[in-house]
């Protein structure tokens, strides 16, 4: 269309038509090109930010879960603390069903063996006849985003 308006204006040249041609030609090329340049941009940071928003949700769930089993110590008989440990639980509960919406995943650990790529050690215990690397137990939770581990699990492992 607008090849059809510039041929039309220059209708007795040709010459100056196929100059203007190949110039709006290569300033379109140029406009797709910083288009998708833009469009990659844009998505790497939309990506950073989500991963920092997962990392800041995923610190918060932390204090969520140091709240609830320190609430496990204290005895509520009075009514605003039972009230208080009843919130926690609906925080918790809340907290699950964003970081699921958000793809953030608890990863707890079903292998047998530590893998330094999956597992951080917390510990090392001594176990008598057991294999050494087996995982014992698993001491904090581990994270992951969209697939992408953000925190690795800590266990605790035989040597």
């Amino acid at each position: 269309m607008v090849f059809e308006k510039i041929k039309n204006v220059l209708n007795s040249n040709d010459e100056k038509y196929e100059i203007l041609y190949y110039k709006y030609s290569k300033i379109k090329l140029e406009n797709k090109r910083l288009q998708e340049e833009h469009k990659k941009e844009l998505t790497k940071t939309k990506n950073d930010v989500h991963e920092k928003m997962a990392k800041h949700l995923i610190e918060l769930f932390k204090y969520i879960e140091i709240a609830k089993e320190d609430s496990f110590k204290v005895k509520a008989s009075d009514k605003d603390l039972q009230r208080l440990l009843i919130d926690l639980n609906t925080i918790e509960k809340n907290m699950r069903k964003v970081m699921k919406d958000f793809l953030i995943e608890e990863i707890i650990p079903n292998e047998r063996m530590f893998d330094p790529e999956l597992h951080d050690v917390s510990t090392y215990q001594d176990a008598k006849g057991m294999t050494k690397g087996l995982l014992l137990k698993t001491t904090k939770k581990g994270f992951k985003y969209k697939n992408k581990t953000i925190i690795k699990p800590k266990v605790v492992v035989t040597k």
